[in-house]
């Protein structure tokens, strides 16, 4: 029998506990599994009322999925004193699975309990169901993990928290895999699942990047070796006659002062992209000077490329493109060059970057806003100029660009004719349908579209199949192509008669000589541009009247 006194320190203790953390309702852990005491708004989480859940164990209500999580988060108590927060699902009693904010403490004068506190998410994140995950064991892929990344940062960082991000090499995990057998192996990435969701931030920050890499983003002050050498452990509780696993990791700090939160996430994803196409077998090394060097790298490119944006170090000059038949400018492309790179140098890499890191959208916005506001300063002048600008289909799947580009051409109700968009194919198209559908809105408004570099994708058809657009431009590899073998010339007549045959006009690029000019003409194509008909200028000098295109 406790004395009083024991009594009220063990009251005392337990108040303390949950004073850690402001929560919607309180579980006392005995012994990793019967709750001996459960307060506060427990219905939402289970249906049940606090004095009914006294007394039962926990993983009644816990999805089993998510049974091995908080059983590899409650090792941590006793070294940390504190775990969490993690993401875990309750089964309420009305079939729903409820999802909760779990933190957990643990007093050295009460070794055999364990407090815990559950929270309702209180800060918006992405459904988790929707994000793209591994079949095998349910962590983010590559590609998942940067919008999860960005929430999870957010929310962090609401929450005063300091956030890094850690790079897992487990070398021999395959190999382990292999020799095992397959129960052996569920159970083995199992349980390295669940250490890694304990360890990352929201209990879902964690990404496999390939079969033997993982990556999570975590509180800063998780203790990694401690990590490593508890799956470590783990591999050579499992694979008894093997040689285990070694465990390799670099750990990053996420938190940029020149950047946001997503433009942080996107510099991580592309940093791990490009690590991992340029790494075989990664050395400890690698991880910790060659990732952390690339990753900082990254960032340095996204803070430059926002500063050229901001400062509006860029140029817009312009091409013709003519008729091949009468050589009279039916309308100009306009191309952007950098005030750092100098008007004759091409901004490809710089282009080429921001597409791959996601960042696009700000330069087309910024390329689209310098060229209108053109167009309609020569309008002012007396001039009609019909000028083409260049759009990533990226950006046309972010949805605040084509808000943005929407709200700009509300300026543009008489020039619609004069401004058309091309679209490149560098960035694959996820959705055909929500594309076609922004493209239509496009065209609906007056602006005719255009596909460039057509034939240079592997899914070149299937971009014209799926999107209704008005100008087709055939790359110019066909084209000198077509100067060489008869093979050529076939391919070139046979894009130019299907786009024929479905309404499409169609634009020859890179014709330098009045022969290659010829060869289009006599393969069915309607315009031309390069060299021949002039070199890209910048401004006004470089532009002529030129009609509508409607």
């Amino acid at each position: 029998m406790p004395s009083r006194a024991d009594t009220i320190k063990h009251g005392r203790n337990r108040f303390v506990a949950f004073a850690f953390a402001a929560a919607d309702a309180f579980i006392e852990l005995d012994n990793g599994e019967t709750m001996s005491f459960v307060d506060g708004a427990t219905p939402w989480l289970t249906g049940l009322k606090s004095e009914e859940l006294t007394g039962k164990s926990l993983w009644d209500f816990v999805v089993e999925g998510d049974r091995m999580l908080i059983k590899a988060a409650l090792g941590a108590p006793a070294g940390q004193g504190r775990f969490g927060p993690i993401t875990v699902k309750f089964r309420h009693g009305d079939g729903r699975i409820v999802r909760a904010i779990l933190t957990g403490l643990c007093l050295p004068d009460n070794k055999d309990c364990v407090f815990l506190a559950l929270s309702a998410p209180r800060i918006a994140v992405l459904d988790q169901d929707d994000v793209e995950r591994d079949q095998d064991t349910g962590l983010l892929t590559k590609d998942g993990l940067s919008d999860i990344a960005t929430s999870a940062m957010i929310a962090a960082k609401e929450a005063g928290q300091a956030c890094n991000m850690t790079l897992l090499n487990l070398d021999g995990l395959s190999d382990i895999r292999g020799r095992i057998d397959d129960a052996a192996a569920e159970e083995l990435m199992h349980d390295i699942t669940a250490y890694l969701r304990a360890s990352s931030l929201n209990g879902d920050s964690v990404s496999q990047m390939e079969d033997d890499q993982f990556g999570l983003v975590h509180e800063a002050r998780l203790d990694i070796e401690a990590l490593k050498q508890t799956i470590v452990e783990r591999a050579k509780e499992i694979d008894t006659t093997g040689d285990g696993l070694n465990a390799v990791a670099a750990t990053v700090t996420l938190d940029s002062e020149n950047l946001s939160e997503s433009e942080n996430a996107k510099a991580l994803l592309y940093s791990i992209n490009k690590f991992s196409e340029t790494h075989g077998e990664v050395t400890v090394a690698e991880l910790n000077d060659g990732y952390k060097q690339m990753l900082e790298e990254t960032r340095e490119k996204i803070a430059h490329f926002k500063r050229v944006i901001a400062n509006g170090e860029i140029d817009a000059v312009y091409q013709p493109i003519v008729d091949l038949k009468t050589r009279e400018v039916h309308h100009y492309e306009a191309l952007a060059r950098l005030h750092s790179a100098g008007l004759d140098s091409s901004p490809y890499q710089f282009i080429t970057f921001a597409e791959e890191v996601g960042i696009i959208a700000d330069f087309d916005i910024a390329m689209c806003r310098k060229v209108i506001g053109m167009v309609l300063e020569a309008r002012d002048g007396g001039d009609c100029l019909s000028v083409a600008i260049n759009l990533s289909t990226r950006s046309l799947e972010t949805p605040r660009f084509v808000d943005e580009l929407l709200e700009l051409l509300t300026s543009c109700h008489l020039i619609r004719d004069q401004v058309m968009f091309e679209i490149t194919e560098s960035w694959k198209i996820n959705n055909f349908e929500s594309m076609n559908k922004v493209i239509g809105c496009l065209r609906n408004l007056g602006h005719s579209i255009c596909l460039d570099d057509f034939g240079s994708g592997a899914a070149a058809f299937q971009y014209l199949r799926a999107l209704s657009v008005d100008i087709v431009k055939i790359d110019g590899m066909y084209v000198q192509e077509a100067q060489k073998t008869d093979n050529g010339k076939a391919f070139l007549k046979s894009m130019a008669t299907l786009c024929s045959d479905l309404g499409i006009i169609t634009v020859g690029e890179m014709v330098e000589t009045d022969e290659m000019a010829d060869l289009l003409i006599d393969a069915g194509v309607d315009y031309g541009q390069g060299w021949l008909f002039g070199k890209p200028g910048l401004g006004m000098t470089a532009i002529s009247h030129v009609p509508a295109l409607r």
